[in-house]
């Protein structure tokens, strides 16, 4: 069995980069932050919360981004109702940037600090696909849950299809299906009535069964342990899932931090080693904290843990 394992990874990430992109797409026009600019950087702090399950939120991931002492031109910018950013964070001196969220302003303020001006901007992931615009199909008895999906997928032009996988994916639909609503209320629709997860991460959407992972190999999962980024010692926790009637296994889960990693997200599984918590587990959210002169710069993932075939061990 092989995984993915990195030596002295504290050691690599120590020097912190990002990039901020927004722009506006009706009109092309935009600007770009990014921590190499200048020889002083503006001051930025970030969380971004993300989910395996989108039901469960009004909106899907969300990220609140602060950024300091923005230009007027860049702050007036701001305004239009059009805009799109895109953030990657990352180490200078360890894998580089990697894209932690992209999305659509949702909610834009400034306010004064003392000396500094700072602008708060509020990201949904994918918020104009899911929730702008809004379906009309009927599919006939006997197309399948995928089949709503793929349609559902096809109505949101700024969104890929990403991993689908899942037990109740072929299912006929016996009495067909009737979409009448946004990208959002079908998929919290569909993905409820057969027992389904989805999310929308990096602009891609993902479908799962409930509590399962988007791959069941584990010959790359990345390695949580104290020498490869874990900052803090996991605890176990325990949360009631809504698996099926057939599922009497009691799942365990486990909370751990470690230092920010935008490549740790929703429905992935992870192998942590530590002590008696040693063992695979799926990612069932997580929280990257940010702040580019402070402290902060980590992610908070919440676990479950995964069981005989839930995974692929080989």
């Amino acid at each position: 069995m092989a995984v993915t394992r990195v030596s002295n990874t504290k050691n690599r990430k120590s020097e912190r980069i990002y990039q901020l992109t927004v722009g506006d797409y009706n009109n092309g026009k935009g600007f770009q932050l990014t921590s190499e600019d200048t020889d002083r950087p503006l001051q930025m702090t970030f969380t971004v919360d993300k989910a395996s399950d989108n039901k469960k939120t009004h909106t899907g991931n969300t990220a609140s981004i602060e950024v300091y002492n923005l230009s007027p031109e860049q702050e007036r910018m701001l305004d239009s109702r059009f805009i799109e950013a895109t953030l990657y964070v990352g180490y200078k001196d360890g894998d580089g940037l990697k894209l932690l969220c992209s999305g659509n302003l949702t909610e834009c303020s400034t306010t004064k600090r003392g000396t500094d001006s700072i602008t708060q901007m509020v990201i949904g992931e994918g918020y104009v696909n899911l929730t702008q615009s809004k379906l009309s199909r009927i599919l006939s008895p006997g197309q399948t849950v995928q089949d709503v999906l793929n349609i559902i997928t096809e109505n949101m032009p700024g969104v890929a299809r990403g991993p689908m996988v899942g037990t109740n994916l072929n299912s006929p639909l016996i009495h067909g299906w009737r979409l009448n609503g946004t990208a959002k209320e079908e998929l919290d629709r569909i993905t409820k009535a057969y027992k389904l997860e989805y999310n929308i991460t990096g602009d891609t959407l993902t479908v799962t069964d409930v509590n399962g992972p988007f791959s069941k190999s584990v010959t790359t999962v990345p390695v949580i342990s104290e020498t490869t980024g874990m900052v803090e010692a996991p605890f176990r926790t325990t949360e009631k899932l809504n698996l099926s009637k057939k599922d009497k296994r009691v799942r365990y889960g486990v909370q751990v931090k470690v230092l920010l990693d935008a490549a740790l997200i929703p429905s992935q599984v992870i192998r942590l080693e530590y002590g008696e918590l040693t063992g695979y587990y799926r990612i069932r959210a997580v929280q990257y904290t940010g702040d580019f002169r402070g402290n902060n710069w980590y992610a908070e993932m919440q676990c479950n843990a995964m069981e005989g075939d839930d995974v692929t061990v080989v």
